[in-house]
């Protein structure tokens, strides 16, 4: 039977919390394009995304990250400024364009996954390959099955009461 305790899911909480914090931090600096490690920050997704999709609507990209379009055109402008992402004509809707990465893009995406994995694979040098096979298999079952949840609107639909308990004047 699966554990469904408050307290088993705050101790995954606190873990999953702990976990972002130094995926956040997980800046990497490489030769001579260590600035665009720090530039490009959130905007690193839509790196990979382009990496693995080619060119993209950004409303496409926007979908496919669960983000506002706002927020991603905005990543997608640093992006652009710093020569990584290009804007061209969408072909089958002259009225929008896509997004693609430029060959320094590729090049930056390239190099910051590959810095990715070695810090990865450096902070797994004490494992043995059962213990990340384990992990890997677990991580992936956890992210499937909290994706299933996010989409059942009766676990998602809760809205706190902020500033309206029982202390709070209305």
């Amino acid at each position: 039977m699966p554990a469904s305790t408050s307290t088993t899911s705050g101790a995954l909480d606190e873990v999953l919390f702990t976990l972002g914090q130094s995926l956040r931090r997980l800046r990497i600096s490489i030769g001579d394009e260590s600035d665009f490690a720090y530039a490009i920050g959130s905007g690193f997704w839509q790196l990979v995304l382009l990496g693995e999709r080619g060119e993209e609507r950004v409303s496409e990209i926007a979908s496919a990250l669960n983000l506002d379009i706002s927020t991603v055109s905005r990543q997608l402008k640093l992006l652009q400024s710093r020569g990584l992402i290009e804007r061209a004509p969408d072909k089958s809707d002259g009225r929008v364009s896509k997004v693609r990465l430029t060959p320094l893009g590729k090049s930056v995406l390239d190099q910051l996954v590959e810095a990715r994995l070695a810090v990865i694979n450096d902070a797994l040098t004490s494992w043995d390959q059962t213990d990340i096979d384990a992990l890997i298999a677990l991580l992936d079952r956890f992210s499937r099955d909290l994706g299933a949840s996010l989409t059942d609107p009766d676990i998602c639909s809760v809205s706190p009461q902020i500033g309206h308990g029982p202390e709070s004047p209305n």
